[in-house]
């Protein structure tokens, strides 16, 4: 066992890579042996082509699993050499159409007899050693087609980031995270006010200091959200600056700083949680909602000093 073995499923993409190049560098050999100028990345567009007669370029890509680049090379290659030709499709000219050439049908008649030796080779190499390779190849293609692998691991980490999440109450040396999360959310989705500027220069001296709290959502050091319970009477208080980092956005992680945010202002005494939101935040409103905040018109204790919003809602705590 070499080292590449030893790593397992942790090379994966290395193991089929170089499989891959040891079949392509062998059927290159045949190709020579036979002296036909024939390259192996061109067989299954040859196929292609024999089968469909006359494709689009986007087609060849998505039959392929090609890039459309790397399908645009390939082609560029096979008509230098004259083995296939192209021409506009007459009912839409930006499509290209692609087909054998003479030469190039000459060619794969000619490879005919090859290529059946090739089939016949490798169904004897997957009787003798795997079966059923190309069905599990099929699962996997059809697993990452569902979901791909830089989806997986990136939720992954993703998760592994969230099952270490706890909160904090806010300290000096989280100024600029609470600047930056906040700023950020607010240039997305509407703007910085000069009241915003205010609150997120200072945010000990604006809220800390009246009786308000400040609290960060934090995983291995890095801070993920924030929110603000900013005093309004003894009774009452307003959810503010309240936004995730964009890459933790859709994970639920809003309802648990809420749960979170519900918990604090009863620990703090007070009967009931104000917010602003905006009918573009469909989907910040849409969580409010589901977490039992309504509608408010007649609570003129909280004013919107920031002049941008247009629905004011309240939760009632500590009945």
């Amino acid at each position: 066992m070499n080292f590449i073995e030893e790593l397992g499923t942790l090379a994966l993409g290395s193991r089929i890579k170089n499989l891959s190049e040891l079949l392509i560098r062998d059927m290159a050999k045949v190709y020579k042996d036979h002296n036909v100028n024939f390259e192996p990345r061109w067989f299954t567009f040859f196929q292609l082509m024999l089968h469909r007669k006359e494709v689009s370029v986007t087609e060849i890509a998505r039959e392929l699993n090609q890039t459309h680049p790397a399908a645009v090379q390939v082609i560029k290659v096979l008509e230098k050499k004259k083995l296939i030709f192209s021409r506009k499709d007459d009912s839409d000219h930006r499509r290209r159409l692609v087909s054998l050439s003479r030469k190039g049908k000459t060619l794969a008649a000619d490879l005919e007899l090859l290529w059946r030796e090739v089939q016949i080779t490798a169904e004897d190499l997957l009787t003798e050693s795997a079966p059923d390779l190309l069905d599990q190849i099929a699962e996997v293609e059809k697993a990452l087609t569902h979901k791909t692998i830089y989806q997986r691991i990136n939720d992954r980490l993703a998760q592994s980031l969230i099952e270490e999440l706890k909160f904090v109450a806010f300290e000096d040396k989280y100024l600029e995270d609470f600047k930056e999360l906040n700023e950020d959310w607010l240039k997305t989705y509407l703007e910085i006010t000069d009241y915003d500027k205010q609150i997120l220069s200072d945010p000990i001296k604006k809220i800390i200091q009246k009786d308000g709290k400040i609290c960060l959502l934090v995983s291995r050091d890095e801070v993920i959200g924030t929110f603000a319970l900013q005093k309004i009477s003894d009774q009452t208080c307003e959810l503010s600056k309240f936004t995730i980092k964009r890459k933790y956005r859709g994970r639920k992680l809003g309802q648990r700083m809420i749960e979170h945010a519900v918990g604090e202002a009863k620990i703090m005494g007070f009967h009931s949680i104000l917010l602003f939101t905006h009918h573009k935040l469909e989907e910040a409103t849409q969580l409010y909602y589901k977490m039992g905040f309504k509608d408010v018109k007649d609570q003129s204790d909280l004013v919107d000093k920031t002049g941008r919003c247009s629905m004011k809602l309240k939760l009632t705590i500590n009945q």
